[in-house]
């Protein structure tokens, strides 16, 4: 038996120093290594694996040097060109809501993706585009995001509207604006759901388009103004009531509106 052991000893000791390794090994996996895979994972339209590949450069993006911050923002930008079957979305909402992560980088690969046809032409897609875009808070975005509340599509329209309520600590000449913004855009939806002159199949669309969208809008408008309302009229009547009024600052209103009674 002694025999037996001494002659395993060499084999054991191997494996022992393998298992040893093995953290070291997997340490050293380069970020041009993940992105060599993520390339490999969406060529095989291995779309799980690959999107797994993204979570992890989201995780360590903070703490990659800026050239490998470069390489990787091009590297998941390139998913958006992917070749996909109609409805087969999730590679590419995985890639859109990963520049959220991806600082100022991510920002500008936001607004580039908007007319890439992976996401202007899928509403699941740009919907998560359009709540990356938000995620940054910079002003200069608030112009697109508040044209995308006029889109054809309700969940490109509910992104929009969702997206806004991350100005929520922004100064009353930033939030004021949105706030008519949003008020106007659930107008119209509630209005044509309730249009008496349409047919029962347009009501019943009107009614789903507003189902969609109400509340994404009543949860920005929330955040904005610090008001909960219960439908658009409401919505419409606080605005028009306070419009004219001084906005307390985020912090001192609590939620961003006139200062509560």
């Amino acid at each position: 038996m002694m025999r037996l052991l001494a002659r395993h000893a060499p084999i054991a000791a191997a494996v022992v120093a393998l298992v040893a390794s093995a953290p070291t090994a997997r340490a050293q996996v380069t970020v041009d290594d993940r992105l060599t895979s993520l390339a490999e994972h969406v060529k095989k339209k291995a779309d799980d694996q690959a999107c797994t590949v993204i979570d992890g450069l989201v995780q360590t993006f903070a703490t990659m040097s800026e050239e490998e911050q470069k390489k990787t923002i091009a590297a998941v930008e390139k998913c958006l060109n992917a070749k996909r079957e109609e409805g087969d979305d999730k590679l590419f909402e995985a890639t859109v809501s990963s520049f959220a992560n991806f600082k100022e980088l991510g920002e500008k690969a936001t607004v580039r993706s908007l007319k890439a046809p992976n996401v202007d032409k899928r509403r699941g897609v740009l919907n998560k585009a359009l709540l990356s875009l938000a995620f940054h808070k910079n002003p200069a975005n608030v112009k697109t995001l508040v044209d995308y509340l006029v889109h054809n599509e309700p969940l490109v329209v509910a992104g929009a509207a969702e997206g806004l309520g991350s100005y929520a600590d922004q100064p009353e000449k930033v939030r004021k604006p949105i706030v008519e913004e949003l008020v106007k855009n659930y107008a119209q939806f509630a209005s044509a759901a309730s249009n008496a002159s349409a047919t029962n199949a347009q009501k019943a669309t009107a009614k789903d388009r507003l189902n969609t969208v109400e509340k994404p809008f009543q949860g920005a408008l929330q955040k904005l103004t610090g008001q909960e309302f219960k439908d658009a009229p409401s919505a419409q009547k606080w605005f028009n009531d306070n419009k004219g009024k001084k906005w307390a600052d985020p912090a001192a209103a609590g939620a961003g509106g006139p200062a509560k009674n």
